[in-house]
């Protein structure tokens, strides 16, 4: 799997239920963007995204647009939007929104973004083996030791808090989102899906406290038929008996309860108890990202220095890119999404600020693979030529697609 800057994360098989970084391959644009994209015969990144557009269309949802100054669509420019509306399974994408409300917290004074945390806290929430190693990942980057399970070896060693903001989207970390949103408070995230009129958002809880209930068959029924005020608040509760009882997270026991989960329960708590979004919601946010427009300047340098990673841990990426924003998710029972906001330097849209969001759900075990290996290629394609985007809306079919 090639991932950029050598960051992304090897997933595990076994674990049915994880939230992971989207791999971001870079390491091929500069010719991706230079090339003329043979639509020949010739095997594309496209490829797995148009067979699985052919025969799911329900199951794909995708907006992409070229942006004007002030965030809007560029309707000089191609677009593409496929059921824009729809709410999905947002896997770690929903990250993006707990960053936003992360990015207000400090900006308005509630959180200071350089207070100390342990390692200890950090690790509170963090259930080994169900986040393809991003916790791991995370301690590596800071060279803090860790034992076999990725648990830090000097737990009362401290790390700033936006630490922690960064690796919940660098490296996708799930515990250090939980202890962002347990210092955030159960009410951030409407209230940041609120002014930021984000209409398609669902709350988000505790990861640690879903993925709790997702592997406990008593709950995983319940879950199915709750409200999602009540399965978000069942979240809070169950992510505090993690943070409390050092046997919930230990590897062993989390183990073995993921192995338990079969793999059409996991595929319906997916769909139905996992904080759903739109991608008309999160391209516009991205937009907001990319132009400025609409965010106050210390959340928006917050969220640009976040949400630029790319540039950061790949260099190389200047070559290519002026600026460059990414963020997506998985969830291995069938969920992929993705979301890009950048100018190009070169090729047929250099200087030209695009936005793309892409999810997927229920993508068949046979199709996982290829098309996450291949999603954000397909995504730059898309974003940049118009052909392209084309190729996608006729594999969706001759209907009009949905808004």
């Amino acid at each position: 799997m090639e991932t950029i800057g050598g960051s992304g994360l090897l997933l595990f098989s076994l674990v049915i239920y994880r939230i992971t970084e989207y791999c971001i391959c870079m390491k091929r644009l500069l010719l991706l963007l230079l090339s003329t994209f043979s639509t020949g015969r010739a095997a594309t990144p496209m490829d797995p995204l148009l067979a699985f557009a052919r025969t799911q269309p329900h199951d794909l949802a995708v907006s992409t647009y070229a942006l004007q100054a002030d965030g809007t669509p560029d309707t000089r420019r191609h677009t593409l939007n496929w059921n824009s509306t729809q709410p999905m399974p947002l896997a770690s994408s929903m990250k993006i929104v707990v960053l936003a409300a992360y990015a207000h917290a400090v900006a308005s004074g509630t959180l200071n973004a350089q207070l100390p945390v342990t390692l200890r806290d950090w690790e509170g929430f963090y259930l080994p083996g169900t986040d393809g190693g991003a916790h791991a990942s995370s301690l590596k980057t800071l060279g803090l030791p860790a034992d076999r399970s990725g648990r830090a070896s000097t737990p009362d060693r401290t790390v700033p808090l936006d630490t922690l903001a960064r690796f919940m989207i660098e490296t996708s970390d799930n515990a250090a989102t939980d202890l962002i949103l347990s210092r955030l408070g159960p009410q951030a995230v409407r209230q940041t899906a609120t002014r930021l009129h984000l209409t398609g958002q669902d709350d988000i809880g505790p990861i640690a406290g879903m993925f709790s209930t997702w592997d406990t068959p008593r709950d995983q029924t319940a879950l199915l038929t709750m409200t999602a005020a009540q399965r978000t608040a069942l979240y809070w509760q169950r992510a505090e008996q993690v943070r409390q009882d050092p046997s919930l997270r230990d590897p062993a026991a989390v183990q073995r309860r993921a192995r338990a989960v079969e793999p059409a329960t996991a595929n319906a708590l997916q769909n139905r108890s996992a904080p759903a979004g739109t991608t008309r919601d999160y391209a516009a946010l991205m937009a907001r990202v990319l132009t400025g427009a609409g965010l106050p300047d210390t959340e928006l340098q917050i969220m640009r220095r976040h949400l630029g990673w790319p540039m950061r841990v790949n260099p190389g990426n200047d070559e290519v890119f002026t600026r460059l924003y990414a963020k997506g998710g998985s969830l291995s029972g069938g969920v992929l999404t993705s979301n890009l906001a950048f100018t190009p330097k070169v090729g047929p849209a250099a200087g030209h600020p695009l936005v793309v969001s892409v999810f997927l759900r229920n993508v068949p075990a046979g199709q996982y693979r290829a098309l996450q290996d291949s999603l954000d290629e397909a995504l730059l394609m898309i974003a940049i030529r118009p052909d392209l985007a084309q190729q996608l809306t006729d594999a969706l079919g001759s209907a009009a697609p949905k808004k």
